[in-house]
């Protein structure tokens, strides 16, 4: 089969690459491209990439780099402006090549399902902390733990298999927020400063702040990092007696938002007295990072509860608000090297595989760990 990749991610850049492969590779770069000088191209591996030119219609030509990889597979790199490359892109379908994603190239061409997955979520890693996770299971750590507990369960040692596949489901949480941000939402009165406290931690203006309450009637979300952990930040309704149907509506967001977050950030305005509303708040996130707010203000009367005592007006309180997010989100962060499942699939087929050695089904688990690895999905199969 000759197929053509677009390796690029989408969109205008400085370049792309278009790969080519196939038995048909040779043939029709002799037919298509010429020489910078004009002179008919020969197809021929060299060990260095050559300059020639690539017809696109009405007799034009764009220059683009060849690269031979081998007798049947090449790499064009062109310029990213997208419509080139898709007027490349659709020239070689003329000539009978089928074009395949770069998600499926990956799929095709990995060794196993597990890199194949690793080497897919590396593209999108926004961080170097989860790039380098990300990267110990490219590197086979996820795949030998797999090898370990099949090996524990030929040799019958039922007790060592389980305990690897409770390690690895040990990181499940981690693991799933790899690829996926963890969702922390600010909750709390009108004017404790939710608004203030997302701007601060993103670094830039990303909510409306004002003394007028109610101006928050909709999260506002934005992206961060806290701790080399991807996070993405939701600043919600205040929380009071609603005064009309449309912040009593904000404020069932709000709930349901905060519902199904990964943390809670409980803000208070430490400047006004404590109130019972304060405490059934409180009661309502007992699992809530409590955050203080406003401390360069003298503190309000009252039985405050314990929390972190900040404000955005003081540089120094930003990097202990990370800390106490990190600490709160991993308490425990991998060691590196660790084997670490990061997608559902994974984490279900690991849940499998323990049930079926829990009851001493060695058929069943082994099932489930094989399964990890076969590259059984749609994407390998363009």
């Amino acid at each position: 089969m000759n197929r053509v990749i677009v390796l690029t991610p989408p969109g205008r850049a400085a370049l792309a690459t278009i790969r080519l492969e196939g038995s048909a590779v040779k043939d029709v770069l002799e037919k298509q491209l010429l020489r910078r000088s004009g002179n008919k191209f020969r197809f021929e591996v060299l060990p260095r990439p050559v300059l020639v030119r690539f017809p696109v219609g009405d007799g034009l030509y764009e220059e683009v780099i060849l690269r031979v990889v081998n007798s049947e597979t090449a790499e064009l790199h062109c310029h990213g402006n997208p419509l080139l490359v898709e007027t490349i892109t659709a020239k070689f379908e003329t000539f009978g090549f089928q074009r395949e994603t770069w998600e499926q190239w990956i799929y095709r061409t990995e060794e196993d399902a597990i890199r194949a997955a690793a080497r897919l979520a590396l593209a999108d890693a926004p961080t170097w902390t989860v790039t380098s996770i990300l990267l110990d299971q490219y590197g086979g750590s996820f795949p030998r733990m797999i090898d370990k507990v099949e090996n524990a369960l030929i040799e019958g040692n039922w007790q060592e298999a389980a305990d690897i596949l409770h390690r690895l489901l040990s990181w499940e949480r981690v693991g799933l927020h790899l690829t996926r941000p963890y969702k922390v939402v600010l909750v709390g009165p009108p004017n404790a400063g939710k608004s203030s406290i997302l701007n601060w931690l993103v670094g830039y203006r990303r909510a409306i702040v004002d003394p007028t309450p109610g101006t928050t009637r909709d999260f506002v979300a934005a992206a961060t990092v806290v701790e080399g952990w991807p996070v993405e930040l939701y600043d919600t309704a205040g929380l009071r007696p609603p005064q009309d149907e449309l912040e009593a509506e904000a404020i069932a967001r709000t709930r349901r938002t905060a519902s199904d977050a990964d943390l809670v950030l409980l803000v208070l305005d430490r400047s006004t007295e404590w109130t019972a509303d304060y405490a059934r708040l409180r009661e309502a996130w007992p699992e809530a990072v409590v955050i203080l707010n406003k401390r360069d203000l003298p503190p309000g009367p009252g039985a405050w509860c314990e929390g972190l005592y900040l404000s955005t007006r003081i540089g120094e309180d930003r990097p202990v608000l990370l800390k106490a997010l990190s600490q709160k989100l991993v308490p425990e962060p991998p060691p590196p090297g660790e084997a670490i499942p990061f997608t559902p699939d994974q984490v279900a087929r690991l849940k499998e595989a323990l049930a079926a050695v829990e009851t001493r089904n060695r058929s069943m688990a082994v099932k489930a760990l094989q399964s990890l690895k076969l590259k059984s999905s749609p994407l390998g199969n363009p």
